[in-house]
């Protein structure tokens, strides 16, 4: 038994010295996070980038469009000068079309600083932007939809050094920073995440690193509670240790469960062993929306090139089981309308309709209108939640959640996704119910938490090194 706890000790000791200093700077960042995360676009400057569609005045031969292949989802916008249809098929590569020559490609970098300039305008930069080349795997845009088609990169000399990324495929603007969301983000997200592009770009690399090291900070973590328990006496003093050692010894008894339990959430993030892993069928937006052919969008063109609608700034698609719906920007304001360009405003009638036969809503009861947050669908830090929304339960237990107005399939959450929102992300995030997460309040519960947690790894990190050196000390010693 002497011999075991001595194996103990030593393992926790030379292990906790470079598995310390990770476990403290991920409360450090954690602190950070709770006032600065993730860089996003401003939505204010966002509002400002899409202008009136100068609809062609005869629709061109798009026969890149084939009438027979069936498309998910499509989209109008004017990028630069030109108006562009963005095509997202049922399988394979989204890609764009010109509506005025009918040439597919990308958009030309020249159009897509028009977006980019727009956005910044109204941030209040004036200068103009440089092009800065096309990216998939820069730093700013690892988890950011649609960046595996390309981003094109605009940099601002500007006094925030503002870099804004327009999608090549749609103009739209995807992502903004600047130097100081940088800065942020690489002392809070980026360490916290273990995200450095290096890394990250490696999916599959990224996630069995975070894996094999969120582990082995649980290992430390359980050792830890096992020795500051049998080292704890039953009267005062409860602890035998002096300086660092008492600090950690007493900040470890009291915070070491919490330690536990946010590094082991921060392991079942990342599913290991397909853990909490969505079903994709059950997941899939595509159980919603159904598809449409590509006869049904050049005949959808048709009507609008027909009607050249004034004033409109985007048009996007909204399917419901294959039938087409359309959502019309109009001054910042969306109207939804019918493939005969209609007024058609989403009811409940409707929903019911085309879900329920589909076996997407259990019964008529089992759809909700929402205006404010449920247990599931919340807005966090790095994701805004919308609302007013419908929540339709599925036969088989799916959460669905729409856009009231337009229909868009917001969210989707089996089984494991909800099980993991309990399990997983109420522990790690401290957001179980609606109070917890208002930021005074969240602030006012964390801080201190997270500020005990990094106290224990930190005073572990300080009496390693401090071992190290008298090791050192010793070393000299014997040799002179």
């Amino acid at each position: 038994m002497k011999a075991l706890r001595r194996a103990l000790y030593l393992t926790h000791r030379w292990l906790g010295l470079g598995m310390g200093l990770l476990m403290a700077g991920w409360c450090a960042s954690g602190i950070v996070m709770l006032w600065h995360t993730w860089p996003q676009p401003d939505d204010r400057a966002l509002a400002h980038v899409p202008a009136e569609i100068q609809w062609p005045a005869h629709l061109p031969n798009l026969r890149d469009l084939d009438r027979d292949k069936r498309f998910q989802a499509f989209q109008i916008s004017m990028v630069g000068q030109e108006p562009v249809l963005t095509l997202t098929p049922e399988n394979g590569p989204p890609f764009a079309l010109n509506l005025r020559t009918g040439l597919a490609g990308r958009i030309p970098p020249t159009d897509a600083a028009t977006s980019a300039l727009r956005y910044a305008r109204a941030t209040g930069t004036q200068d103009q932007p440089v092009f800065d080349g096309l990216t998939t795997d820069d730093q700013w845009v690892l988890d950011t939809h649609g960046r595996e088609h390309g981003f094109y990169r605009f940099l601002f000399p500007d006094i925030h050094h503002t870099q804004v990324y327009v999608s090549s495929l749609t103009g739209e603007v995807m992502q903004a920073t600047t130097r100081t969301t940088r800065v942020w983000a690489w002392v809070g997200a980026i360490p916290h995440w273990l995200y450095p592009a290096e890394l990250r770009k490696h999916p599959s690399l990224w996630q069995q690193v975070v894996i094999v090291l969120s582990g082995t900070g649980v290992f430390l973590t359980v050792t830890g509670l096992w020795i500051g328990v049998l080292r704890l006496r039953r009267r005062s003093p409860f602890t035998p240790y002096r300086g660092w050692h008492c600090v950690h010894h007493v900040s470890g008894t009291m915070f070491g469960v919490l330690a536990l339990l946010w590094v082991t959430t921060g392991l079942l993030s990342m599913s290991p062993g397909g853990l909490f892993h969505s079903k994709p069928d059950a997941v899939n937006p595509l159980r919603v929306t159904g598809t449409v052919t590509g006869a049904e969008i050049r005949a959808l063109l048709s009507r609008l090139d027909t009607a050249a609608p004034t004033g409109w700034t985007g048009v996007k698609s909204t399917l419901l089981d294959g039938h087409v719906f359309l959502q019309a920007l109009q001054k910042s304001v969306f109207q939804r309308l019918d493939e005969t360009l209609a007024p058609a405003p989403l009811t409940k009638e409707q929903l019911v309709q085309f879900l329920r036969p589909a076996g997407l809503l259990k019964t008529a009861e089992s759809l909700t209108f929402l205006t404010s947050a449920d247990a599931y669908y919340f807005s966090r830090p790095t994701h805004k939640r919308h609302f007013p929304v419908w929540r339709a339960q599925a036969a088989d237990g799916t959460l669905i959640y729409l856009d009231a107005q337009s229909g868009a399939v917001l969210a989707m959450l089996d089984q494991p996704a909800r099980q993991s929102r309990w399990l997983v992300y109420g522990f790690h995030d401290l957001d179980f119910w609606p109070w917890l997460r208002d930021a005074p309040t969240h602030w006012g519960i964390a801080l201190p938490l997270l500020t005990g947690v990094f106290c224990v790894f930190l005073s572990g990190v300080i009496i390693g090194i401090r071992r190290l050196r008298l090791m050192h000390l010793s070393r000299m010693k014997r040799s002179g």
